[in-house]
């Protein structure tokens, strides 16, 4: 019986790097399944519920690429004007996408020319469309009217 504990204890010694390495790779797993609906810090509900409670616009802001803190001119990088907005992306592997497209709203979208900005009021109804991210003026404008 002796000899075999030793060998238990090996087995045991050895399989526990894998062990680890198992965790490892199941947590950063899970991380990105739960990140990849939600990037920018937002999704559809939280976007809408911080846009009424904060009396803010909403800029949802369809790119070909998902917007990770910002980065990339056509996320607005170097915009110092955005912290006006809740923002919320949306990409063409996004599931909200084939909602977009299916509303008579975004037909711009079926065109396939991304990226495409448009500022929200809290109840959806769009305020301003543009091929670029708005300016103050547009900002302005918007919630003159």
């Amino acid at each position: 019986m002796k000899q075999y504990s030793k060998i238990f204890y090996l087995v045991g010694f050895l399989s526990m790097p894998l062990f680890i390495l198992l965790l490892v790779y199941g947590y950063v797993k899970l991380n990105q399944m739960t990140s990849e609906e939600i990037y920018w810090g937002h999704n559809r509900a939280f976007a809408f519920a911080q846009s009424s409670r904060e009396g803010k616009l909403i800029l949802l802001s369809v790119t070909k690429h998902r917007c990770d803190a910002l980065k990339g001119l056509e996320c607005g990088e170097g915009k110092l004007d955005l912290a006006g907005y809740v923002l919320l992306n949306i990409t063409p592997s996004h599931t909200e996408f084939q909602n977009l497209i299916s509303d008579d709203r975004f037909a711009e979208l079926k065109s396939g020319e991304l990226p495409q900005y448009y500022l929200l009021n809290t109840s959806g109804e769009i305020r301003f469309s543009s091929k670029e991210l708005p300016s103050l003026e547009d900002i302005r404008k918007v919630r003159k009217e």
